[in-house]
């Protein structure tokens, strides 16, 4: 990743991500970044550290949030794939500053008992969670460091919005490259640190092309009734507009609505209907062959800061599957008008699934593809490595 020469082997990379690769969605964008590095590099992912507590009170998913992260933290230290090895470090976002340096002190330990069992020396650090940053400095000398700035972390609900402000600010000055997703934080971000890359998300473009020529159909959506129309990923209060889900099912009773992703909303006046199906949370493999049943995907996302600062996967890997799609309005959907229904109210939602349903075609699917077919996660590992190799050379 850092100008090597001939012969050399690639530093190791010491990634602190933002999510946990035992249960969350390995189509983000740190855990498919490192996936493609690990075939050159060896990579040591280390699991999300904490940024905040789970409400008992406020967090209705709050106990299986602790149950999944409690089988994460069992497996301590294993190896996922080629290259790659998993630290689920113990970690407790204790909110006092004495508190919060002695869990930078335990993590520490953990990670850099990891990083020599692994043999790690003169590695690159990632950074995608900002709680990371003390740890990282207590690491001791390092190659390159790399900051992936894809949501605005301070909006966390029940995080220290000023601890996290405050960590983003050293980390966006200080990082020999920031990595964006979205425009509107990159322009934020440049003027702190000229060593900037807007990227966007990619997508697994083969992976999801390729599932809507299999005749593989999982069986709980086998027999759904269709128009089919999908979402998969997350559904919870911070992200997605509930109401808006009601009425579209409430109004368009002759369709299915179906869901897949784990839920941490409350759904349920959304369960009555006879139309909606809650499928569950599915493991990234079986994603795409969901997604093809679709007769229509959707973005139901409510108004709120972390929204407005937002660049969503699933656009990209809808479009890749060649699905219509109707969204609700975010300012990165914007260079995707022209293939996707943007809907500003409730009425218009509706009307835009109704329409998208009509307009489908052959050549609008391959139009859909072909607007992501070189946005692919390979595309955007080799920009982050000409950066690193241009900021290197100077």
């Amino acid at each position: 990743m850092t100008g090597r020469r001939a012969g050399q082997k690639e530093a190791p990379v010491i990634c602190f991500a933002g999510c946990d690769w035992w249960y969350h969605n390995r189509g983000l964008f740190c855990p498919q970044i490192m996936k493609r590095l690990a075939k050159h590099s060896r990579v040591l992912f280390v699991n999300s550290l904490g940024v905040r507590i789970p409400s008992l009170r406020k967090d209705r998913s709050a106990v299986k949030k602790f149950i999944r992260k409690f089988r994460s933290l069992l497996r301590f230290l294993r190896k996922a794939e080629d290259g790659m090895w998993v630290l689920s470090p113990v970690s407790i976002p204790l909110g006092s500053r004495i508190g919060r340096k002695l869990n930078v002190f335990s993590v520490f330990l953990q990670v850099k008992l990891a990083a020599v069992l692994l043999g790690f020396k003169n590695h690159v650090v990632y950074i995608g969670c900002p709680p990371a940053l003390g740890v990282a400095k207590k690491l001791g000398p390092r190659q390159f460091m790399i900051y992936e700035r894809t949501d605005l972390y301070e909006e966390m609900p029940q995080s220290d919005r000023s601890y996290i402000s405050s960590l983003d600010d050293e980390l966006t000055r200080s990082a020999d490259l920031v990595l964006y997703v979205n425009r509107v934080l990159y322009e934020q971000g440049i003027g702190k640190n000229e060593n900037s890359l807007l990227l966007g998300h990619g997508v697994d473009f083969d992976f999801f092309v390729n599932s809507t020529k299999s005749e593989r159909v999982p069986d709980d959506i086998a027999g759904v009734p269709h128009p089919i129309i999908g979402w998969f990923g997350d559904i919870s209060e911070k992200t997605s507009d509930i109401r808006l889900l009601e009425y579209a099912a409430g109004r368009l009773p002759e369709m299915s609505f179906v869901f897949v992703g784990p839920i941490s909303a409350d759904v349920s006046r959304l369960k009555q209907f006879k139309n909606v199906h809650f499928l569950g949370p599915k493991p990234y493999e079986q994603v795409p062959f969901y997604g093809k049943e679709f007769d229509v995907a959707i973005m139901a996302w409510n108004q709120s800061r972390w929204i407005e600062y937002c660049n969503p996967v699933k656009t990209k890997e809808y479009l890749a599957l060649g699905k219509p799609i109707v969204s609700t309005y975010y300012p990165e959907i914007e260079p995707y008008s022209d293939v996707v229904y943007v809907a500003r109210d409730y009425d218009s939602f509706v009307s835009c699934i109704l329409k998208a349903l009509q307009e489908d075609s052959p050549d609008r699917v391959q139009e859909r593809r072909e607007r992501v077919r070189n946005e692919t996660w390979d595309s955007k590992v080799e920009q982050i490595e000409a950066a690193i190799e241009k900021h290197s050379s100077l």
